[in-house]
């Protein structure tokens, strides 16, 4: 087995978040990947790794290359063509780019299944594939967690804030669908994509398949961390017209109520605003009870988690740094925002958040008593 520190000759170890997170800084990729991988192979002078993984019989490859004058199917085909693998082959548009995916069967050792992917970096005529797979017999149970590892991609600023790759695949955008709110007594008109609500879903549902496999892993916390930090991004993206019309409409009205910090009354606004969301909660022993928060605010209910995750991509599309907490013990979870006001607050080593209950009618920084021990709490960055 190949050690990590082979890993940091040519990758960047997001420590700070998970130290699954891997990427080349210069590259401006990352992957989210799952807790449990470790390098079988590393190729550091082809910029090309095998990955493993401790739990599941899934194997992931990742390759970096520059060819002049290709795209992204030609690069990927001829990966496949490498490998001897018999593929079917797609394009889509991910974020301006033409990215190209396939499902594939091949024969090493064994006779694998699984699925790649190929999108442009940012630096001219430079490529990466992901190709990840699991004995034939093993793909059904294991097509989640190898899509979700796909679906983790980011090649710049913008993939990271955005839907993944795979998921921009499977749901095309629809159009246009419209989407009326009424917040502090002001009408809010904007809009949504018709496939948001059905796709965030399908996010949530995978994610939580993949988090049920960590239910008593030593790194479970990590695999928390993981799973709200990937539905908040694919909701970010698909609110982010939202978050925007939201803060045209209340923003202005917040400068006159407070001009010395319209910040934090665009936070208790936002916060009284989804304290009166209907509650509800669906969890099912193969399912999550996270309604994602695009649905949440087409009035199909929601929870602790949905509403805080929901503020989240708001304050943060407003540039008010946010962090989501969230409590195993309690069942709970909450955001905090790096605002002014009086009450509790989370410390953290890079800021102080004022902390914001979702589900009782209370004021920025009023907590439950029973919520009050800090170290019951875990922080989604």
């Amino acid at each position: 087995m190949k050690k990590l520190t082979v890993l940091l000759l040519s990758l960047l170890l997001a420590a700070s978040l998970s130290a699954e997170i891997i990427g080349d800084k210069a590259l401006n990729y990352t992957l989210d990947l799952p807790e449990g991988f470790y390098i079988e192979q590393a190729d550091t002078e082809n910029n090309s790794y095998l990955f493993k993984h401790q739990g599941t019989p899934v194997q992931l490859i990742v390759k970096v290359q520059e060819k002049e004058n290709s795209s992204a199917f030609d690069v990927l085909e001829t990966a496949m063509s490498k490998l001897k693998a018999k593929a079917s082959y797609d394009m889509v548009k991910w974020e301006g780019n033409e990215c190209s995916v396939s499902s594939f069967d091949m024969t090493l050792d064994q006779d694998y299944s699984g699925w790649s992917v190929t999108a442009p970096l940012e630096k001219p005529d430079t490529f990466i594939s992901v190709i990840a797979y699991s004995p034939k017999g093993q793909f059904e149970k294991c097509q989640q967690f190898i899509i979700s590892i796909l679906n983790s991609l980011t090649v710049s600023d913008i993939t990271s804030r955005n839907p993944g790759v795979f998921l921009a695949y499977a749901f095309p955008k629809e159009g246009d669908k419209t989407v009326n709110l009424t917040i502090n007594g002001k009408r809010v008109t904007t809009t949504i994509d018709k496939s948001d609500e059905d796709a965030s879903q399908f996010l949530v549902d995978m994610e939580f398949g993949v988090l049920t496999l960590y239910g008593n892993h030593p790194l479970w916390k990590e695999a928390w961390q993981r799973y709200y930090r990937l539905v908040f991004r694919d909701n970010f993206g698909r609110l982010t017209r939202v978050s925007d019309d939201i803060y045209a409409k209340l923003y202005k009205e917040c400068i006159k109520a407070r001009r010395e910090d319209p910040d934090t009354e665009y936070v208790s606004r936002l916060l009284t605003w989804t304290q009166g969301f209907n509650y509800e909660r669906n969890q099912t022993k193969n399912s999550s009870d996270l309604t994602p928060p695009v649905k949440a605010i087409c009035g199909k209910g929601s929870d602790c988690d949905s509403r805080s995750l929901l503020l989240c991509c708001i304050m943060q599309e407003a540039n008010i740094d946010s962090i989501l907490l969230i409590s195993r013990e309690f069942s709970h979870a909450m955001c905090a925002f790096d605002v002014n006001g009086m009450g509790q607050r989370f410390e953290t080593s890079y800021g102080s958040y004022l902390m914001c209950e979702t589900t009782a009618p209370v004021t920025p920084g009023m907590i439950s008593a029973e919520h009050q021990d800090r170290s019951k709490w875990i922080v989604v960055d």
